[in-house]
């Protein structure tokens, strides 16, 4: 060894060749009881000869994406390669182990030799401290079985070719050795139970006296050689048997002696037709009184068909997992395949409706959606069910708002529930936390089951979804759902059916009402995985009633109830509504308020309440009318109290089960302010009468609840938008889609063709496939990001149709920030695309805003800089979505609308002392309200100019 350097120069030795010798002798005798010991004992004596820190020896489970140490051994000062010896997943390694397939060895001298691929592998040097390693595989049969590691901590090593052919040559006893003690263990277990008990009755049995010479035998032993048993009796197996036979038993008979003990051996020799037959022989010492061997009691099973018949049952065994593999791998390409042409066909239809159609084809193409979200559904509870086959089902742990999951839930079966002339109610109750940590996805997925089951079989009547707060231990709550109906009700012989798959109440061919019966089986599971159970009360004809109760952490992170509540406390508000179920949820939810509320069947019981409480304390301040009564609708109700002097300030609120094309403007001509859609969800309540009382302004009371829909959100920034996807038509819907929108894209192939044009261009957003033909969407995203380094971030979201379990986080680790699946929804398309034009613009071209325009608002208001600064943050945020609604306005001459958002904008910039945009917003105003179209467009140029 040099003593300029740490490089180790180790050539052939006496001692490397004897060692070489002793290890492949030892390992040619090793038995079970010892393999682990011995094993341990050659890996010490390498690494002392080799002056190397650790080696371990990994072999691959029977699930070939699995692996785990075997034996490692370590110098004393240093840390073992695991401390915990357990199933580690292969691909945590990639490039380690696609290497190792390929070639006879890996020698790294330092870290800094690693490819840039082995991204894993270099973290694992970086925080194990690895100076130096060698991977050496290990072949049974020429079959990949392991690898073997040598590796220094504590000082570089140069490895080799001496050195590395000395080890490799060593490394060849190890998996000979392991194959065959694993393959005797498990022979060993086999023959302990299922050989003795199947087939005892056939066991030759024999007692021997010495190496050469019987005692007794029984028939079956006899009969295997063609003797009777006063053939063998009390004779020399040299006067019985030929010579071959003769020593073959002589040598068994010898090492079952030598064991001094009860032993098992197995060995092959031929019967009386020349056959040659595996045994098993057990013996077991029969002992005198001086602890002497009298004789030695033998049985012996004829294995040969047994052996086998157990290498068919590993070879089927092999198959089944095979096929096992195989099915999950068929479940994901099927996914893949079929979300594919799915995702064009909701593509296209989506292009098609925006088209120009008759009444009649607007009617195909929402048959044709309807058609395709039931066999994306179908998909995904398919899918579903298969990970809960494997075991694969999970749930996550994050933070959300409960009230708002249970709200987007139901709102989903509003429409269709509507269209049936079905009233669905929603009780979420006081007590129930605001914020809890659980998995909202999955929560909605169980609420979805249910309610669609019940919109589906409820004719007429009602649904209500009541949710309570159970009790709480340790800052976990248990909520309690239920969703009962007037439908058509379940017997008791069909209820035990519901959880069970592909069951449904009705089964027969002819019945009315599709789906898979995978639902209640899914949201059973789902619901154990949340910690509750899930039961149904039903009553044919009658209805039905399903329950479940989910546990959940309550949030730290929990909002205290909003100031705009309280101010609620004393108003009067008039609830008139014939529906019990509507006025005792609104109810509820005022009185948590403190407001004081009162009640009215119908128009004339509403009016005469109005009438008897003008000149008192309780005079009514807001009226909530449900439009369609009993006596008169709500219309002609509020005519007749603006015919009244002392009702015409009472703020008129219209509820309706859905909003209609031209509603809103018709309930304003009436004196309705606002209205509210049933279900009627608390927030959206008690803001909007916040609102009408003038205790918030409208931006304020909608800041937490913002309404968006992304049809509308064409912006001013055009972003730059790279498309990587080698499906045609893939490419062409989102081209499509995307032109709707006024946007366009470039276009990359596969991830050669991405990495090439990320280099070239800067994006704003990337869209990127995940399989493709020559880099894959993985490949090609950690290259960008390795491109990229600590500085620009650009925004990669996964779009694939792959959906299985772990797609999403395998994406994630990738290096993408988001992850959209196929059939692509392009409402959340383009909403990512929208927060990442926020992103930009709120940090970029906007900051002027801020520069030019602090010193005059703490000049004129007094306040610090940095609160200052704060407020001007806030209103950059307001003036995009501005200038959006500004942009959508005059692009489709709506002067109206342009009109109040330019008042909008002129009253913020005005508080905020923004003189140049204040002044040019008042002319904005001036110029929609007199339908001055060009005016405007120029107008609002100078604004966008005054804004970068």
């Amino acid at each position: 060894m040099s003593s300029k350097d740490s490089y180790i120069n180790i050539s052939y030795s006496n001692d490397s060749l004897k060692l070489i010798y002793n290890t492949f002798q030892k390992f040619l005798d090793l038995d079970s009881t010892n393999y682990n010991k011995e094993l341990k004992k050659t890996l010490e004596q390498i690494g002392v000869l080799f002056d190397l820190d650790r080696i371990y020896l990994y072999y691959f489970c029977e699930d070939p994406t699995f692996m785990n140490i075997e034996c490692q051994w370590n110098k004393n000062e240093i840390k073992p390669k695991r401390e915990v010896e357990e199933d580690e997943a292969v691909y945590a390694f990639p490039w380690l182990i696609r290497t190792i397939k390929e070639k006879d060895f890996i020698a790294i001298n330092s870290k800094e030799e690693l490819p840039p691929e082995a991204i894993f592998e270099e973290e694992a040097f970086s925080t194990e401290g690895i100076k130096a390693c060698l991977i050496v595989p290990l072949k049974n049969e020429n079959k990949l079985v392991g690898f073997a590691g040598y590796e220094s901590l504590t000082k570089s090593i140069k490895w080799e070719e001496n050195q590395i052919k000395i080890l490799k040559d060593i490394s060849l006893a190890f998996p000979c050795t392991r194959s065959r003690i694993v393959k005797e263990r498990a022979y060993e277990l086999t023959i302990n139970g299922q050989a003795i008990l199947l087939n005892n009755s056939q066991s030759q049995i024999w007692a021997l006296r010495n190496v050469t010479s019987y005692a007794t035998v029984n028939e079956a032993h006899a009969q295997f050689f063609g003797k009777r048993r006063s053939d063998l009796e009390y004779q020399d197996l040299y006067d019985v048997f030929d010579i071959n036979t003769a020593n073959r038993l002589s040598e068994i008979n010898w090492e079952l002696f030598q064991k001094n003990a009860p032993w098992e051996k197995e060995f092959e020799i031929k019967n009386w037709k020349g056959e040659s037959r595996l045994l098993q022989i057990k013996s077991k010492p029969q002992r005198d009184k001086a602890n002497n061997i009298k004789y030695l009691i033998c049985t012996a099973e004829d294995i040969t068909e047994q052996r086998k018949a157990e290498n068919e049952l590993y070879k089927a065994k092999e198959q089944a997992e095979a096929a096992n593999i195989a099915k999950s791998q068929f479940l994901a390409n099927m996914s893949h395949e079929i979300r594919t042409p799915m995702n064009g066909i909701f593509g296209f239809l989506e292009l098609l409706e925006s088209t120009k159609l008759s009444l009649e084809q607007k009617a195909f193409v929402n048959e044709a959606k309807s058609a395709s979200e039931m066999l994306l559904y179908i998909i995904n509870d398919i899918l579903d069910f298969s990970k809960i086959e494997a075991k694969k089902l999970t749930i996550e742990n994050i933070n959300f708002n409960l009230r708002t999951a249970i709200d987007d839930a139901v709102s989903l079966f509003v429409p269709k529930a509507v269209e049936k002339g079905i009233e669905i109610y929603v009780m979420v109750k006081e007590d129930v936390p605001e914020e809890v940590i659980g998995d909202p996805a999955r929560l909605k997925q169980v609420l979805n089951n249910i309610i669609s089951n019940a919109v589906k079989f409820t004719e007429a009547g009602e649904i209500s979804v009541i949710v309570d707060y159970m009790e709480k231990e340790n800052e976990i709550a248990v909520i309690q759902f239920k969703v009962k109906d007037t439908g058509i009700g379940i017997s008791k012989d069909d209820i035990h059916k519901l959880f069970k798959p592909f069951n449904q109440a009705d089964a027969s061919t002819t019945r009315k009402y599709g789906g898979t019966g995978l639902g209640l089986v899914i949201s059973s599971e789902l619901v154990k995985l949340m910690g509750g159970e899930i039961s149904v009360e039903s009553i044919v004809g009658t209805g039905s009633t399903f329950k479940f109760d989910v546990k959940m952490k309550i949030s730290k992170m929990a909002p205290k109830r909003q100031d705009l509540f309280k101010k609620l406390d004393n108003v009067n508000i008039l609830i008139v509504d014939n529906n019990e179920n509507n006025k005792n949820i609104i109810r509820a939810y005022l009185q948590e308020t403190g407001s004081n509320v009162f009640e009215a069947n119908n128009a004339a019981s509403a009016i005469t309440t109005v009438i008897s409480n003008a000149n008192t304390k309780n005079k009514i301040n807001v009226a909530i009318i449900e439009y369609q009564m009993s006596d008169m609708n709500a219309y002609e109700i509020a005519t007749t109290l603006k015919t009244i002097p002392f009702a015409r300030d009472i703020k008129l609120i219209l509820l309706t089960s859905v909003t209609q094309k031209g509603e809103i403007r018709a309930a304003k001509e009436y004196g309705f302010s606002s209205n509210l859609t049933k279900p009627v969800k608390r927030d959206d309540l008690l803001r909007c009468i916040a609102i009408e009382l003038g205790m918030v302004n409208e931006e304020e009371g909608n800041k937490t609840s913002p309404k968006h829909t992304n049809k509308e959100a064409k912006n001013t920034y055009n972003p730059s938008i790279l498309l990587v996807d080698d499906n045609e038509m893939n490419r062409k819907i989102v081209i499509s889609i995307l032109k709707t929108h006024d946007m366009v894209c470039d276009i990359a192939m596969n991830g050669s063709e991405a990495l090439k044009a990320a280099s070239e261009k800067d994006y704003d957003v990337i869209f990127m496939d995940c399989q493709m033909p020559v880099m894959d969407g993985y490949e090609c995203t950690s290259k960008i990001r390795s491109m990229e380094g600590d500085g620009k971030h650009t925004k990669i979201i996964a779009m694939t149709a792959n959906a299985m379990e772990g797609d999403c986080e395998k994406c994630i680790q990738a290096g993408m920030d988001a992850y959209i699946s196929k059939p692509i929804n392009f409402d959340i398309m383009f909403k990512m695309i929208e927060d990442s034009i926020k992103e930009i613009n709120g940090k970029g071209d906007y900051n002027n805003v801020i520069e030019n325009n602090i010193d005059s608002l703490v000049e004129a208001t007094g306040l610090d800089r940095e609160d200052a600064k704060e407020l001007l943050e806030e209103y950059i945020k307001c003036l995009l979505d501005l200038i959006a609604g500004i942009t959508i306005a005059i692009d489709n001459s709506d002067f109206s609308k342009l009109a109040g958002l330019a008042h909008e904008l002129k009253g913020s910039s005005g508080t905020l002392r923004i003189t140049s945009i204040y002044e040019l917003a008042k002319k904005l105003e001036k110029a929609a309200k007199d339908q001055e179209l060009n005016e405007c467009i120029n107008i609002f140029t100078q604004i966008k100019d005054t804004c970068h």
